[in-house]
């Protein structure tokens, strides 16, 4: 059974963060932080969350993640900044075995780089580095939401780095530095353009009235849950749909392809418990030991059952490896988690399925 972390903090540290100055070019800012934005483009709080996330997945995979953001890479081509400010920053150097990845974003140029070190290249292929360049970044950013998108990018890589783990996809015991011709990263990787200025693309169009009408709301919770699993399945991006309530509409507003494919995947095969109360409906999983499989929410309105974008992210949280855990648990839905108990940092352990008492 998978240890339970801590889940990240969300206090105050970004004006520590923000003071580093200068170029990323004069060398790596202090150890123990792991993103760089000097071109100003993410949220101080996404960055003190990108900071907890990454210091708890190196802490618990042993896999060094750091990304920067630059104003302009001055006429270099983002593969050879990216390959060399890789090795003279070390990405991996924290790591028992060079595990580094690093994220380059160039701003003026419109641009993004994801570069692997070796020893990682069976965990992060150049297939799965486009993917996520094309199917999570690219969304974000189109809509101008490219904090969103960076701190959702450096999320998705989390979760893939502890897939790997739990794949022995590579050995994570190993000591001895794997490097080629003296160099940490062969060019693995990918990289792609990027719309970092300029108009947001328009929203995803209206549904036709086919898909309207078979994702609406729902006679029953049990069918808005299948509903909701087909939309992510399909990659349906229409966010107009009536089986959405107001609350999961704003949620959705950016409705990537690989948070989607992420969804479908996750849930496949797994076996949902629907309790119901009154008006209100959660969908659990009890035979969840690792914490893996969030609960989801429906509430019957006027039009029928709707999935209830108001649980999140006010009630949900999620940790570096996507353990799920309550924010609070003075919410109308807690009927239906009779048989969880719960930690002190608000992670769920299944009586039935997780073996803690």
């Amino acid at each position: 059974m998978m240890q339970r972390s801590t889940p990240y903090s969300f206090l105050a540290l970004a004006a520590a963060i923000f003071a580093c100055s200068g170029d990323s070019r004069d060398g790596r800012p202090p150890q123990g932080e792991f993103v760089f934005d000097y071109a100003r483009l993410v949220p101080a709080e996404s960055v003190e969350r990108m900071n907890q996330l990454l210091g708890a997945l190196l802490k618990d995979t042993d896999i060094e993640i750091i990304a920067t953001a630059v104003e302009s890479l001055d006429g270099e081509p983002i593969t050879a900044y990216s390959n060399r400010l890789f090795e003279r920053w070390k990405v991996g150097d924290a790591t028992r075995g060079n595990r580094g990845l690093l994220v380059v974003i160039a701003s003026e140029e419109e641009e993004v780089r994801l570069e692997v070190s070796y020893a990682l290249e069976g965990i992060f292929t150049d297939a799965f580095i486009s993917y996520i360049e094309h199917e999570q970044m690219v969304p974000y950013f189109q809509r101008g939401h490219v904090g969103e998108g960076i701190e959702a990018t450096v999320e998705l890589m989390a979760r893939r780095a502890y897939e790997g783990i739990r794949g022995q996809a590579y050995d994570p015991s190993a000591e001895t530095p794997p490097t080629i011709g003296g160099f940490r990263s062969g060019g693995g990787g990918a990289d792609t353009e990027v719309p970092l200025d300029g108009e947001p693309a328009p929203d995803p169009k209206p549904a036709d009235d086919p898909i309207r009408s078979y994702f609406a709301a729902q006679a029953t919770p049990e069918a808005a849950w299948e509903r909701f699993l087909e939309l992510n399945r399909r990659r349906i991006k229409a966010t107009d749909l009536e089986i959405y309530d107001d609350a999961a509409k704003r949620l959705l507003r950016v409705n990537s392809s690989a948070g989607q494919d992420h969804i479908a995947r996750l849930y496949d095969g797994a076996t949902p418990t629907i309790r119901r109360e009154g008006k209100r409906a959660a969908v659990v999983f009890l035979d969840d030991p690792d914490n893996l499989l969030a609960p989801w929410f429906f509430h019957r309105t006027g039009s029928g059952w709707q999935l209830d974008g108001s649980m999140y992210p006010d009630v949900i949280g999620y940790n570096h490896v996507n353990q799920w855990f309550f924010r609070r648990r003075d919410h109308a839905y807690m009927f239906a988690f009779a048989d969880f108990t719960f930690d002190r940092h608000g992670f769920a352990f299944s009586k039935r399925g997780s073996g803690k008492p």
